[in-house]
């Protein structure tokens, strides 16, 4: 499975919008610093056409330590899940 680099990124933008790498440098990193701070203050970011980023609790739970077989407690924490939109599970059927 291929992946794609936040450089990569801002390369296919720059070249599907015509503006200079530098500009879409700089609109990439500033829309990754909105999402994560509207998720850090507790909101979700809705992108139509693409997904929710949603910040869910998750409870505190055991787990055990696969090596030593060890029980741990893993502690409570935030945690941040994407829901598809519907019309990109309809792209990816």
């Amino acid at each position: 499975m291929n992946k794609m680099t936040k450089q990569q990124l801002i390369e296919q933008i720059s070249e599907r919008t015509g503006i200079r790498r530098s500009e879409a440098k700089k609109a990439v990193e500033g829309a990754m610093q909105i999402i994560m701070q509207t998720l850090v203050a507790g909101d979700n970011v809705y992108l139509r056409g693409f997904g929710t980023f949603a910040v869910r609790n998750v409870k505190e739970k055991k787990a055990r330590i696969v090596a030593t077989g060890e029980t741990c407690i893993v502690p409570a924490h935030r945690a941040v899940s994407f829901k598809l939109s519907n019309e990109l599970k309809k792209l990816l059927k």
